[in-house]
């Protein structure tokens, strides 16, 4: 997975520096920066809660869940490494045999036990007939004493990575060309680390003792000045002048030894050393007044002060803007260490194999953990969701059941009613009596000059679907025939009327035509019957002076219902 934070720490003698580095879309962010001084820096116990202190001032923040996202990275000073070029070895190695290669001519190489040191490999060259690497390497011991300043925060570092190459990742950025050949020194305070610089390849580097706190001892000694007053007047005294004077050879002596070191390492003894393009000072140490325009008088080499924040390596726009114009030219290092890691595929790292594997091991339990925290989460989201859903079901149903036995006594009581009103209603239906059928025909037909009866007969009167009746009528002339049917076909109480055949009786003088008629009821035949044997009553409202109201039926449809309500019709049907 790629790397997008990286959390970098330099312990130097004199104080702790810590910076956060984002990586958002291949640029990288500072996010913040801090530095504190130690006030007992031989304690290790001291040194680590300062590191844990400083830290917490940084607000980084290491959850259960990005534990493993930041990577923590630790500076170890040029001083404690060895490089050496390993320059013999097989061309025909590949990439994939390289590390056992590097691996067994490096026992012979080391400048210490096996057993007690840690090396690694970079700077590859190959050609057709030649490879050769430059080994990378340090005790042990002095790694695991580096690593123990993170106890205090709980957190391993991922790399370990030299403070030359730290120093190399920062410049890379601000160089002039390919070709140019730039030194670069850190004065920090008890070492300072001398970086060349071929372009963006660094050729050479070394480490030496003249540094900030040698200056202190030296105003300490001439001038007759406690230590905290020998700090502060070391930041007033130009570097020409005495008696910073005699630490400034000191320094100059340095750099000239440390070029001539590295154009014999470089060029061997033969031909011209290339010329250094200038000199680059930075960290606390830099700070002498006038230093660098000392250094460039006595050696004759363009110098100037160097801020590393100031190069296009990253983006400051979002640090706290007074930590980086107080410390910016001292963060060099810690800066080196985040860029190293975030740009480089496989860092130069002197972590011990052994930690390393830890925390790979680490970080997979921890992804494993998150993943079945994450499926267990998932699981248990999924078993509320059943038992939510099962209990909704279960109202629902519950709820469902009581609205059905809800309804089922309703139900039942509708029931009840229904046969009530049913039975009420059977009660309360008009009976279609033989002599209601017989009194529409009479009102029909009440001109017995022309039409009379002679037959009548009703089948099936209960059942109003199958009733059939049947009558014979007789006549006095075909009109009077046609006239009978046409006032049958134009009421509503009779259906299906069927004329049978007329036939003729009597002389010829006095003819008497008969026929025969078949017909059923009307759907309306019931509720005709009986309005007209039933008619509805007329209600006539009066008033009474102003207020009272007087409400009377007239007597004729009083005494209609008055027979309906007690049953006299029945006196009619006789």
């Amino acid at each position: 997975m790629a790397k997008n934070q990286v959390v970098a720490i330099d312990v130097g003698s004199a104080g702790a520096k810590i910076v956060h580095i984002e990586k958002i879309s291949g640029v990288l962010h500072l996010i913040n920066a801090g530095v504190i001084s130690f006030t007992d820096p031989d304690n290790p116990q001291h040194t680590s809660e300062v590191v844990q202190k400083l830290w917490n001032q940084l607000g980084i923040k290491r959850t259960f869940f990005n534990k493993h996202k930041i990577e923590v990275g630790i500076a170890l000073p040029r001083g404690f490494v060895v490089t050496k070029r390993l320059p013999n070895l097989p061309p025909s190695t590949t990439d994939a045999q390289l590390p056992a290669i590097v691996e067994m001519a490096a026992e012979t190489e080391l400048p210490f036990q096996a057993e007690e040191s840690i090396f690694t490999y970079h700077d590859v060259q190959r050609t057709a007939e030649s490879l050769s690497v430059e080994l990378v390497s340090t005790r042990r011991d002095t790694v695991t004493r580096y690593m123990e300043h993170l106890n205090e925060t709980g957190v391993t570092p991922s790399a370990v990575i030299p403070s030359m190459l730290a120093i190399a990742a920062v410049a890379r950025k601000a160089l002039s060309g390919p070709t140019a050949r730039t030194v670069i020194v850190d004065i920090g305070a008890e070492r300072s680390d001398f970086c060349l610089m071929r372009g963006d390849t660094l050729e050479f580097s070394r480490g030496f003792s003249v540094s900030g706190n040698q200056l202190t001892r030296t105003l300490m000694t001439e001038m007759q000045r406690d230590a905290e007053t020998a700090e502060q007047e070391k930041q007033n005294i130009l570097a020409h002048q005495a008696p910073t004077r005699t630490w400034t050879r000191r320094f100059v002596g340095e750099l000239e030894r440390s070029i001539t070191a590295a154009e014999r390492e470089i060029n061997g003894n033969d031909g011209e050393p290339e010329a250094i393009t200038e000199i680059w000072l930075c960290g606390g140490g830099a700070r002498v007044p006038e230093l660098a325009e000392t250094c460039q008088e006595q050696l004759q080499i363009p110098t100037q002060l160097w801020n590393p924040l100031h190069t296009d390596a990253l983006d400051t726009s979002n640090a706290p803007t007074q930590v980086l114009e107080t410390y910016g030219d001292a963060l060099a290092v810690p800066l080196g260490v985040g860029i190293h890691l975030l740009n480089v595929e496989e860092p130069v790292s002197l972590l011990p194999t052994e930690v390393g594997v830890k925390r790979v091991e680490s970080t997979r339990k921890h992804q494993q953990l998150i993943a079945a925290g994450i499926a267990g989460l998932v699981l248990l989201v999924l078993v509320l969701s059943g038992i939510t859903w099962s209990r909704s079901q279960k109202s629902k149903v519950d709820l469902l059941d009581n609205q059905i036995a809800t309804f089922g006594s309703l139900q039942v009581e509708a029931d009840k009613q229904l046969a009530l009103e049913l039975i009420l209603a059977d009660k309360l239906t008009h009976r279609i009596s033989p002599m209601d059928i017989l009194h529409a025909l009479s009102t029909l037909f009440k001109d017995r000059t022309k039409v009379a009866w002679k037959t009548f007969e009703v089948n099936n009167l209960d059942d109003l679907q199958k009733t059939r009746i049947t009558f014979s009528l007789q006549a006095n002339s075909y009109d009077a025939i046609n006239s009978m049917e046409r006032v049958l076909n134009g009421t509503n109480f009779f259906s299906n009327i069927e004329m049978g055949e007329v036939t003729t009786t009597g002389d010829e003088r006095r003819p008497t035509y008969q026929v025969k008629v078949n017909c059923r009821l009307s759907r309306e035949a019931v509720q005709m019957f009986a309005q007209k044997r039933y008619p509805k009553p007329v209600f006539e409202m009066e008033k009474v002076g102003n207020e009272d109201v007087h409400i009377s039926l007239p007597p004729e449809n009083f005494e209609a219902l008055k027979k309906a309500s007690t049953g006299e019709n029945k006196e009619d049907e006789k």
